[in-house]
């Protein structure tokens, strides 16, 4: 059973006390070229994964903006660890986005503006891939299906029968994973569910 870490939060959220719940306590006007704006809103959650398949289903309705995925940390002598988070203070981030590709150790899609979806992947150049998705049903529920062996991140639109949103393949894991939660800059909560029948 998933649930959040309380430890890996600071002050911008809250999770609640059944560790299910995870919302911003207030939000902030941002300059959108400061990635750790957004980052710190990131929450993981308490258990972490080295083997095995695994599933969790996240409630996002009447959310304006969110990310979801997998975290895992890269390992590095040059890292950091701040906040329950990995920066390597040698990368210059060129947008928010820069922070949330497989590089980093982020697996990870999200919702921004009400209605833009993304998923951001690794690129040849210094800018993200930040590819859209198409949402014919916008999600409420999220499912996340991790393969660790397989390397695999898959979302899926629970709303939508369970339609497949986005498939992370060759992920290589150099450490254990954990979920990572974000409700970014919007004060409705991200709510773990007990997964559909």
């Amino acid at each position: 059973d998933v649930m959040l870490n309380p430890n890996s939060t600071i002050s911008n959220v809250a999770v609640s006390v059944d560790q299910r719940q995870v919302a911003t306590v207030r939000t902030f006007t941002f300059n959108n070229s400061n990635p750790r704006d957004f980052s710190d809103f990131g929450v993981l959650g308490c258990q972490y994964f080295s083997s095995g398949k695994y599933y969790w289903e996240v409630d996002v309705s009447g959310k304006i903006a969110w990310i979801l995925g997998v975290y895992s940390k890269i390992s590095s002598p040059n890292k950091r660890k701040s906040s329950g988070f990995v920066f390597d203070p040698s990368v210059n981030y060129a947008n928010v986005y820069s922070k949330y590709r497989p590089q980093y150790g982020y697996w990870v899609i999200g919702l921004q503006n009400t209605c833009e979806y993304n998923a951001f992947e690794d690129s040849s150049s210094a800018d993200p891939k930040v590819l859209t998705l198409f949402m014919a049903v916008p999600p409420c529920r999220v499912g996340v299906f991790l393969n660790y062996e397989a390397g695999i991140v898959s979302f899926f639109n629970v709303t939508n029968h369970g339609a497949l949103i986005y498939k992370f393949s060759g992920c290589r894991f150099s450490q254990p994973a954990y979920p990572y939660f974000n409700p970014w800059n919007c004060q409705v909560p991200m709510t773990l569910c007990q997964p559909s029948s």
